[in-house]
């Protein structure tokens, strides 16, 4: 797909729509790997003005008729119908068989997790403590410390020391808060040592009054290797089986953490 924004279209929608997307692509199951990003102008676009978009996305599929199957269901459309409601832009499909053989294309597969657990608390109790990234370090164990580095009431950008497996590890998350969806996106911009892409989303759904679904999802996959190391250290598979026994152990670790927070304020909302 080849998109071509308005100027007028600012990064952090530009961004949203992407991970809403990205996120769409893994949930259908018939995705295998999805990737964005900016389309980089050459002198030789501006003979071209008329065909030059300024953002790429790829969807790979097993073939034809799984990427016909996706673009037909109902959810994409209302994805997109959605948005080209609220920002302007054009888009253009580009479908072909794989085209390059050579290895260039860093062709490991990204992996989509989700976690899931159900809060007794309102959703207007668990959404501060989502917000409260600072708070990440008291409530999160491996979290040493977090820092803001850059914030609104629409985003966050956030330096987190973590103790990964016992190894003290730092990066720079950028989170995109939707407020009115009670969604946080985010996605790293500085990674970790082994960590080639690391983005998803908290969602906090109100079930009733009192009890809220949460939900955490991941797409990450490691570093592409380089003279068959990852970091220096690992194989892509050594590195691959890290990441994801991680995700696994952390994703239920913190859904746990945020899940006692928000049940301990909602009980001292009570006794109030």
């Amino acid at each position: 797909m080849i998109y071509r924004f308005a100027d007028s279209v600012a990064d952090r929608d530009r961004e949203r729509f992407f991970t809403e997307l990205r996120a769409a692509a893994y949930k259908s199951g018939l995705v295998k790997d999805f990737g964005y990003g900016a389309h980089y102008l050459l002198p030789v676009d501006e003979q071209s003005r008329g065909m030059t978009g300024n953002a790429i996305a790829q969807f790979a599929c097993a073939d034809l008729p799984t990427l016909r199957k996706f673009s037909e269901l109902p959810v994409v459309h209302d994805l997109l119908a959605r948005w080209r409601s609220k920002v302007d832009y054009e888009a253009a499909y580009a479908n072909h068989d794989v085209l390059l053989t050579a290895g260039t294309t860093g062709g490991n597969p990204m992996h989509h997790t989700e976690h899931t657990v159900t809060v007794d608390a309102p959703v207007d109790v668990v959404w501060p403590v989502l917000v409260d990234v600072e708070g990440y370090a008291r409530i999160f164990p491996p979290t040493q410390q977090v820092t803001i580095l850059e914030e609104s009431p629409e985003h966050q950008i956030a330096r987190l020391v973590v103790d990964v497996n016992g190894v003290i590890q730092t990066w720079v998350s950028r989170r995109d808060i939707d407020v009115q969806r009670k969604v946080i996106g985010y996605r790293q911009l500085e990674h970790a040592p082994m960590m080639g892409h690391m983005g998803g989303e908290w969602r906090a759904l109100a079930l009733g009054e009192d009890r809220t679904q949460l939900v955490l999802t991941h797409d990450f996959k490691p570093r592409e290797p380089v003279d068959g190391k990852v970091a220096g250290t690992y194989t892509y598979e050594e590195a691959d089986e890290m990441i994801k026994a991680a995700v696994e152990r952390n994703s239920v670790a913190d859904l746990g953490a945020v899940k006692i927070e928000a049940e301990r304020l909602a009980a001292g909302e009570r006794a109030a």
